[in-house]
């Protein structure tokens, strides 16, 4: 067997595994976390809801203007189905840390669309805001806690909880002292899923719950003025 064939069959045994994991997973999620599943395709489904109200609202020379356009064609849209793939083969950590770069974007974004209401582009908008954030030293949890409580709380619980290191490590060896094992996404993905994990899914759900109803302030207060 040539070098070729021989890498040609590895990747094809490593692409039926993964296959395989998400063959199982998702047949674990319908049966123990379905709300959680149903709440993440809820999720992608909201990112083509609001791609479709933008397109319908804005003229193609007024979405280069909008950091809200950037947001959901190029963060949103693209990252809530990276949730979902990352669900499917284990990856919670992934999930969560996607999570809060959406979070955090459509924060940003909101901001530079009621600070920045002229006619640059949206990267102009961006950046001048990153700059004034900058100068002014204002972190991210500043920005957060002047947009709400709501806001506030689901970035601190997706920070401190799966995203900061010590979050991860906590998270480790508390499985470790209450359930005897280490969680599956800390040995290897993809990884079948089992009741162990349903925790961490369940947290998901709710994070992901919760952002969804900041998405709808948004849209409120931003887009259907």
């Amino acid at each position: 067997m040539s070098v070729e064939e021989n890498v040609s069959n590895e990747t094809n045994n490593l692409t039926s595994f993964i296959c395989e994991r998400i063959k199982e997973n998702e047949e674990f999620l319908n049966k123990n976390a379905k709300d959680v599943y149903e709440e993440v395709i809820g999720f992608i489904n909201d990112a083509i809801d609001l791609a479709v109200l933008l397109a319908k609202r804005l003229k193609a020379e007024e979405a280069i203007t909008h950091p809200l356009v950037f947001f959901a064609m190029h963060v949103f849209m693209p990252m809530s189905y990276g949730i979902y793939v990352n669900l499917l083969i284990g990856n919670l950590p992934a999930c969560f840390m996607e999570l809060r770069l959406i979070h955090e974007t459509m924060a940003k974004c909101y901001v530079a669309e009621k600070v920045y209401p002229g006619q640059e582009d949206f990267a102009t908008k961006l950046e001048a805001l990153e700059q004034v954030l900058k100068e002014e030293e204002i972190s991210i949890s500043k920005l957060m806690k002047e947009l709400g409580s709501d806001f506030i709380a689901l970035w601190g619980k997706l920070s401190e909880g799966w995203v900061h290191p010590r979050g991860i490590l906590k998270r480790v060896t508390s499985s470790f002292v209450g359930k005897k094992v280490p969680p599956s996404w800390s040995i290897v993905i993809p990884m079948t899923y089992t009741e162990e994990d349903l925790d961490d899914i369940k947290e998901l759900g709710k994070r992901v719950a919760e952002f969804r109803a900041l998405l709808k302030t948004v849209i409120t207060n931003c887009i259907r003025e």
